[in-house]
């Protein structure tokens, strides 16, 4: 049963870190993310200017997208893993390996979403250069 509620509170996690992403995407396409330094897309280059903010934070939307998704979808199946796992009594091993490859992509999707942003910003400072 221990078990089981790490795994719970590690799907909570999962759903928490993808609606944090989640409202970072919906307030960058938006327009709303201004440049700050406590949410967003945090780089040298990201924070250099406003438009290298914006520029950046557009270029990664399909990667935190990509988060977003993957951090709900892995939520939900963490759950339904570990239901299942305690009604058989088992596999709960399973699921913890499961979980960690959830977060590891997300983390992947995340990063990814970061370099782009990045390149992206840099190349606004190239621009203006």
């Amino acid at each position: 049963m221990e078990e089981a509620v790490g795994l719970l509170t590690l799907a909570f996690g999962l759903v928490v870190a993808a609606g944090a992403v989640h409202h970072v995407r919906n307030s960058a396409v938006g327009g709303a993310l201004d440049r700050n330094v406590l949410i967003g897309l945090r780089t040298g280059a990201t924070l250099s200017s406003d438009r290298a903010w914006r520029e950046g934070h557009l270029a990664a939307v399909p990667w935190l997208t990509a988060t977003v998704r993957a951090g709900y979808v892995a939520g939900a199946a963490t759950v339904v893993s570990v239901l299942v796992s305690m009604a058989v009594d088992a596999l709960l091993p399973v699921v913890w390996a499961v979980a960690a490859a959830e977060y590891t992509a997300l983390m992947a999707c995340l990063v990814t979403g970061t370099v782009k942003a990045d390149r992206a910003a840099r190349a606004v400072l190239e621009e203006t250069r």
